[in-house]
């Protein structure tokens, strides 16, 4: 990873538009909703240092992030990051809706832990302690007499609603960046400027962020500098020493004492020496981390991600186009996606050609402040990752293909009833996740991505899972939204054939833990109904299935008897075992449908389904149904044949109406 982030810090640093302070400017956040229905504003709080007053300029500028060199620009304006931790404020410039605090402690500091007032303010603090050549600078004569004002300025502006209102700011009109300024004729400010452009503020920055606390000029015939190897490039350098990220949002915060994930077999008392790096390469790893994190981030089973390809070293290639495609992949992998099935992989350029060796994800969580690890697929290689994508995109075309499988109604979402493929978002929306701590969906998407099995049963506990929470109408899942009870029906159609699917899914990818051939059974040449049939074998049903299956289609057909009677809620729903079925569950269904087939006229229209069950099921002392079939796999096929529709057998719209999901 190390090695991926400084080839990208490099290139992002030959850029010819690059700037001084890019690494540190951190521009509003706005999302892309927000920015259809509201206007944002750059505002600005006009300090008069003769007066002693101040005031809110009534005039806001609309804010534009496109073009940089605009006046008010959070680049020109100097909207850095915002640092955290026990670091003292120094931003006139901010996002008020997330750091209005900053922004005063900047100009007028904070109380201590006892309550008292402050004494100056935080950014003159950070200069006299760090920086005191520049206590001369106008910066620090115009913060010292803004801090004069503290006591008026919070009984009139205590928090960002009071400024908000003073601006006359509502829920379609809001400000993006708030800035402040001076004016003082005794300074020779005779014009309000902002205080991130007068003199000093810039040499603070340089010192404090680039030079790292050096004063320019420093060469002395004391200052020996000795020559030592630099563990990111494997070269001698002699301003090499132990990195200091000071961003908490960094994936460089791998590869620290604490949580050494990248550095796990360093000696923690040699760690020092042993991970050291030169200025270049911190510089470069910082930049490649930022633009990953801003760039390069997917959202995968609910959990943030950032993609980090690995290159191979001699390679001369464009970093971020490769890297861009190669998120583009990903989201039609990880995110909802509506497109065309034929064109789902034709739109982007192949990364097949040998550019990108691996492909690792990094799942973290992070509020901004810190930065922690919590999920590594690792080692993804590109082959592998390719065929994953040409395999979900067989496996839709073939369900596509199934009658029985109604694959266009299960894919169909949403109040405007759209059509969505199926990838692992869709997965993730069948396995309920309980435990943030223990993300089941998460493992299963590192399991197949690292190419490891799978153990089938393990589907079908997830499978149950599903189940219970439509049937028992519980939120029992952060990722899982219980159908009503008159939806049941549907909710289990799109489960059952989207289980099947990835079921399928697995088999072609070789990582079922089962054996490799598909089992046929013979029945295959008996199946009278061409629909089934093809199902079957393109499934891999066994005689087992195939039992289950057939009383699922005896449970449908009693349900809809009892519909058509006026039981909306098809009372025998209520003889499933949802927990999972086994064989004397199994018995006692048979029973009770093959009286309610009796009690509804309806036993010579299931006949032979009775008469395919009875054959195919077998509960013999040397081979019993338990061992053969668990609980849980025996519902799933239950529910299979439940679920099954072919076009003569569907419903009449006008008397059931389809769910969406």
């Amino acid at each position: 990873m190390l090695d991926t982030l400084y080839k990208f810090g490099q290139q992002l640093s030959q850029n010819a538009d690059r700037e001084e302070f890019d690494d540190i400017i951190s521009p509003p956040l706005i999302d892309e909703k927000e920015k259809e229905k509201v206007k944002f504003y750059v505002a600005n709080i006009i300090f008069d240092l003769d007066l002693g007053a101040f005031q809110v300029d009534k005039a806001p500028k609309e804010f534009s992030e496109i073009d940089k060199a605009w006046s008010f620009s959070p680049y020109n304006l100097r909207c850095i990051k915002i640092q955290g931790g026990n670091n003292k404020s120094i931003y006139p410039t901010v996002d008020p809706r997330r750091s209005f605090e900053p922004w005063k402690k900047t100009f007028f500091g904070k109380e201590d832990k006892n309550g008292n007032p402050p004494k100056q303010a935080e950014l003159v603090e950070a200069i006299d302690k760090d920086f005191p050549e520049l206590t001369n600078s106008m910066l620090y004569k115009a913060t010292v007499r803004i801090f004069q004002m503290r006591n008026v300025f919070e009984e009139k502006f205590p928090d960002w609603k009071k400024v908000s209102e003073a601006l006359k700011m509502d829920e379609k009109n809001r400000v993006a960046m708030l800035f402040a300024s001076v004016v003082s004729t005794e300074l020779g400010i005779l014009k309000p400027t902002p205080v991130a452009h007068l003199d000093g503020y810039d040499a603070f920055l340089q010192r404090k962020f680039i030079l790292k606390g050096e004063v320019p000029d420093s060469d002395s015939a004391d200052n020996i500098k000795v020559s030592k190897l630099c563990y990111v490039t494997g070269e001698f350098h002699d301003d090499v020493g132990e990195p200091v990220f000071d961003n908490r949002y960094s994936l460089n915060k791998m590869f620290v004492t604490t949580t050494k994930n990248y550095a796990s077999e360093f000696d923690e008392k040699d760690f020092a020496k042993n991970y050291q790096a030169s200025r270049e390469a911190q510089v470069y790893l910082e930049r490649g981390s930022a633009h990953f994190l801003k760039h390069y981030k997917v959202s995968i089973a609910g959990v943030d991600h950032c993609i980090v390809p690995r290159f191979r070293a001699d390679q001369n290639i464009d970093l971020d186009v490769l890297t861009s495609r190669l998120k583009k992949k990903s989201e039609l992998l990880f995110s909802m996606v509506r497109k065309d099935i034929k064109g789902l992989l034709s739109d982007f350029d192949d990364i097949a050609d040998g550019s990108i060796y691996w492909v690792n994800f990094l799942g973290f969580e992070s509020d901004g402040n810190f930065f922690k690890s919590i999920n590594r697929i690792e080692d993804v290689s590109q082959t592998h990752f390719e065929k994953v994508m040409t395999v979900l995109d067989k496996v839709e075309a073939e369900m596509l293909e199934m009658e029985g499988a109604q694959w266009e109604k299960v894919m169909t979402y949403g109040k405007d009833q759209q059509y969505f493929n199926f990838n692992f978002y869709t997965i993730y929306n069948l396995i309920p996740v309980r435990d943030c701590k223990r993300n089941e969906a998460l493992l299963l998407f590192k399991a197949i991505l690292e190419r490891r099995k799978i153990d089938l049963s393990l589907l079908f506990k997830h499978f149950t899972e599903l189940i219970k929470c439509h049937w028992f109408q519980r939120k029992s899942a952060e990722n899982v939204k219980p159908s009503d009870k008159k939806d049941f029906d549907f909710a289990t159609r799109n489960a059952v054939f989207q289980y099947h699917a990835f079921i399928l899914f697995l088999k072609k990818l070789k990582l079922l833990d089962m054996d490799d051939t598909t089992l046929i059974s013979a029945a295959t040449l008996d199946e009278k109904n061409i629909a089934i049939s093809t199902f079957f074998e393109r499934m891999g049903y066994e005689d087992d299935h195939r039992a289950m299956f057939y009383l699922g289609k005896i449970l449908s057909n009693v349900g809809y008897a009892q519909f058509q009677k006026g039981h909306k809620t098809k009372p025998v729903l209520g003889k499933v075992n949802y927990n999972g079925m086994d064989a004397a569950s199994v018995k006692r269904l048979y029973a009770d449908l093959f009286e309610k087939c009796r009690q509804y006229d309806i036993l010579r229209f299931n006949e032979g389904l009775f008469s395919k069950f009875t054959d195919l099921f077998k509960n013999e002392k040397n081979d019993p149904w338990d061992k053969r079939m668990r609980p849980e796999e025996t519902l799933f096929y239950l529910l299979s044949g439940y679920s099954f529709r072919t076009q003569k057998e569907e419903v009449d719209d006008s008397e059931v109406s389809d769910a969406t999901i």
